[in-house]
């Protein structure tokens, strides 16, 4: 299986849980500044940070096709727990042909004394990104 695992994250967050989701695929995991291409990659685990989706993040989006990546899987990070991230990255996604799935992921960020993100976001991470890969890859 050809997973990657791509975020923005100026405060840490989605960081950590591109992490977990990266250790659960066995997979790379990378910024999108500075990131390689995505060439044929059966899934792209894709997150952000914040109340909507970054300049970066729509920009990598813009350069993406079915090609590049077949399968995409949306995670954000917010104060709010808001899924507007995730909707525009869908959208973006959706039209350049990337079959986006429906499980996504949404976690606040903060942790314990406001430390990003919590324990249980980090194996809510991993749960989704087990899902993922068992719809996927139903073996």
């Amino acid at each position: 299986m050809k997973a990657r695992v791509h975020y923005v994250s100026p405060k840490g967050s989605a960081e950590t849980i591109a992490e977990a989701i990266a250790r659960e695929c066995k997979c790379v995991k990378e910024p999108l500044l500075p990131a390689y291409m995505p060439e044929n990659i059966a899934i792209m685990f894709l997150g952000c940070e914040g109340s909507k989706a970054d300049k970066v993040t729509m920009e990598f989006i813009s350069s993406m096709s079915k090609e590049r990546v077949a399968n995409a899987a949306l995670f954000c990070c917010n104060p709010k727990k808001d899924p507007a991230p995730i909707q525009q990255m869908k959208t973006a996604l959706e039209s350049r042909g990337v079959h986006v799935m429906n499980q996504t992921f949404v976690c606040t960020g903060k942790g314990l004394f406001g430390k990003a993100p919590s324990d249980a976001d980090v194996e809510e991470a991993k749960k989704f990104a087990q899902s993922v890969i068992k719809e996927l890859f139903p073996d």
